[in-house]
């Protein structure tokens, strides 16, 4: 039985749109007009015929306040994702649409990096707190499972949250848990080394779990088969990206043998030997030894540094570009230089290094 359906990933053009220096008051206004936009594209999705429609990590485009209010957010993220899930399940609920939207969340006092799922009637299916933190996001709390969530119409479904994607365990236990579509919230791309690695491993992690993932991720979005074909990428209409698929269907894959499955994940996880993998769980493995003298930095050093960065580390950074446009070369190259230091291997300590090259180069 075909089981057609129509699926989106939404990317509003509310991030980087906040500046980063408004108080709480200020901070939540412009949130408030952010979740009408959010709550708008809910609505154009479902005219267009999508049954879900998932929005990016950071649904709310918060980053750069939150960076901001580094030592107190709870005053702004509290309130902020009251007004996002209320907005997210009405919508939902007035649509008959699945939403997934993504956003810091406390917890107490302490702060995850949650998605959350709601039905077709409002409410909250199930949410999904990010497993895998880059050092940088180490002093929010980690989640410690990868659930997956039984719907009607889209059967099993998954969700992770960018760096998720980097470990191929992550895709791996959603599709062991049952998973059918993944639906992965992000930032950022699926592997470090850069666009290529990243562009092929999104295909990977779909062909080789046999999934559907719809990659939410601004206007890279893009949507990929249990085969691996991209189905959608980009904007395929204003701000969304879109897809039909069968969620029950399109893993008809052959064998050396010459047979056909129906389902090849019949055959492809009856076949595994976890017995051998136990590595895979191993806190310490033998590659470690190897890097026991180059000791990662304290956690709450990088995440301040990673909030200077995303707000007048920018900002910095644009000033010494404007001293090199005005003709201040000496000022510049002495900006650089204390960026270059200061701010290490973030993308501002790198490019810095790079533009004193280029006018060392040049000024011989």
């Amino acid at each position: 039985m075909c089981s057609m359906v129509k699926v989106a990933a939404a990317h509003p053009p509310v991030w980087g749109k906040m500046g980063f220096k408004l108080d709480r008051d200020e901070a939540l206004k412009a949130i408030a007009g952010n979740v009408k936009e959010i709550t708008r594209l809910i609505d154009v999705a479902a005219d267009a015929g999508c049954i879900a429609v998932a929005f990016p990590e950071d649904t709310l485009g918060m980053t750069g306040v939150l960076a901001h209010h580094f030592d107190n957010q709870k005053p702004i993220v509290d309130p902020a994702v009251e007004m996002l899930f209320e907005a997210a399940s009405a919508r939902a609920r007035a649509r008959s649409v699945y939403v997934i939207v993504c956003s810091d969340v406390f917890d107490g006092d302490a702060c995850t990096n949650t998605a959350v799922l709601f039905g077709r009637d409002g409410r909250e299916i199930g949410r999904y707190r990010k497993v895998n933190l880059p050092i940088g996001e180490q002093t929010r709390k980690r989640g410690d499972s990868f659930g997956v969530f039984a719907t009607e119409e889209l059967g099993g479904v998954g969700m992770c949250i960018c760096y998720d994607m980097v470990f191929p365990e992550t895709t791996r236990a959603l599709a062991l848990a049952g998973a059918d579509v993944v639906f992965h919230l992000t930032m950022g791309g699926a592997a470090c080394p850069g666009k290529a690695a990243s562009d092929a491993a999104f295909i990977t992690r779909a062909a080789e779990n046999e999934l559907y993932l719809v990659v939410s991720w601004r206007e890279h979005s893009r949507i990929i088969s249990p085969a691996g074909e991209v189905l959608a990428q980009g904007e395929t209409s204003p701000h969304l990206t879109v897809a039909a698929f069968d969620p029950f269907s399109g893993r008809e894959f052959g064998d050396a043998t010459g047979g056909t499955w129906p389902d090849h994940r019949a055959r492809l996880f009856r076949e595994r030997v976890p017995e051998a993998y136990a590595i895979l769980t191993e806190a310490t493995p033998p590659v470690l030894a190897r890097y026991a003298e180059t000791p990662l930095p304290p956690v709450d050093d990088v995440a301040r540094l990673a909030a200077e960065v995303l707000t007048t580390g920018e900002e910095r950074f644009s000033a010494a570009g404007k001293l090199v446009e005005a003709g201040k070369i000496s000022e510049a190259v002495r900006e650089y230089e204390a960026m270059s230091e200061h701010f290490g291997t973030t993308w501002i300590g790198r490019r810095s290094r790079e533009r004193l090259a280029g006018l060392r180069e040049q000024t011989g």
